[in-house]
């Protein structure tokens, strides 16, 4: 594994907290860079920045290429602006999370637990904007005002073979999961913010679901898919640190790699940007039904992403 040097680290938190990578001269580490700063720095703007970078990196592989097409597509990138320093804790956990080596008893919760912790040493600052990133969303004010609904596993039991509840309790107990990965009532935080405390709980419950509706596998390649799927959706935080940081680590351990992951991650972030919001959606009401026809009445297209199919296939060999 290739190590980051406290120097580079230095450098890449510059280029994060200026919001001007290098990307013509260091093209992982620059977009990783960027994505970073859509994660930490300007939450509001990451759906131009995620746009940017998936047109860039689906029409070419040049680097100076995408750097100019980027540069277009925002162009602030090239001189950059004024500095916000992240909080020094924000940061060293993620240098932990970039350093860590996988170990055979790491599951995919390990580094989700991870990436969850990270908001912990958000300012006011960063959790302003946050708010203000989900508020972008038409579907999230239309969550915030529908009385909150939970599904709880007895929801989910004593359902048609072929419906969506069958299906999900299925998975769930198959992977020892629970429908609620993380208690719901952990995720608030203090204060008034409707749009993060409401969607944080609400996608504890819808997170598995999108996943069977949208045909997303439950898989490394799978999850990476689904987070750029919810970001395109509501305007996660969390999925977006967690690609900033997902991408990070490829940089710097595995470069080659850079941009299969790439393609995985706006894959997902293109179909969830051609699907119509779901967030709103009353789930509870379509729990019994198939979910072709689910897919069917919401105008849903499963996601069809060759990238997806090939990382799964090398990731079990890596």
């Amino acid at each position: 594994m290739t190590m980051i040097d406290i120097s580079m680290r230095n450098e890449f938190e510059q280029w994060v907290e200026t919001a001007r990578p290098p990307l013509a001269d260091e093209p992982a580490l620059g977009l990783a860079a960027l994505m970073t700063t859509a994660a930490f720095v300007d939450p509001v703007a990451q759906v131009p920045i995620f746009d940017a970078i998936s047109d860039a990196t689906s029409a070419t592989s040049d680097p100076a290429e995408r750097a100019a097409r980027i540069s277009t597509a925002l162009p602030w990138v090239a001189d950059g602006k004024p500095r916000v320093a992240l909080p020094r804790p924000l940061w060293d956990g993620f240098w932990d999370i970039i350093a860590r080596p996988r170990s055979p008893g790491d599951g995919e919760l390990d580094l989700t637990l991870a990436v969850v912790a990270l908001g912990n040493h958000y300012d006011q600052r960063m959790i302003d904007a946050c708010e203000a990133a989900l508020l972008e969303f038409d579907s999230v004010h239309k969550l915030i005002a529908q009385p909150e609904v939970r599904l709880t596993t007895a929801d989910l039991e004593r359902h048609a073979s072929d419906s969506l509840a069958h299906d999900l309790l299925s998975m769930l107990t198959a992977n020892g999961y629970d429908i609620e990965v993380i208690d719901a009532d952990t995720v608030v935080l203090p204060g008034e913010y409707p749009a993060q405390n409401r969607t944080n709980r609400r996608i504890l419950q819808l997170h598995d679901i999108w996943h069977l509706v949208g045909g997303y596998g439950f898989t490394p390649a799978g999850e990476v898919a689904i987070s750029g799927f919810q970001m395109a959706q509501f305007g996660q935080n969390y999925s977006t640190r967690f690609l900033a940081t997902v991408a990070a680590k490829a940089a710097v351990d595995m470069p080659a790699m850079m941009d299969m992951l790439l393609t995985v991650t706006f894959d997902g972030w293109r179909h969830g940007r051609t699907t119509k919001e779901l967030m709103a959606v009353p789930w509870h009401q379509r729990i019994a039904d198939p979910i072709e026809r689910v897919r069917a009445d919401l105008g849903i297209r499963p996601l069809d992403s060759a990238a997806v199919r090939m990382m799964d296939a090398l990731v079990p060999a890596v």
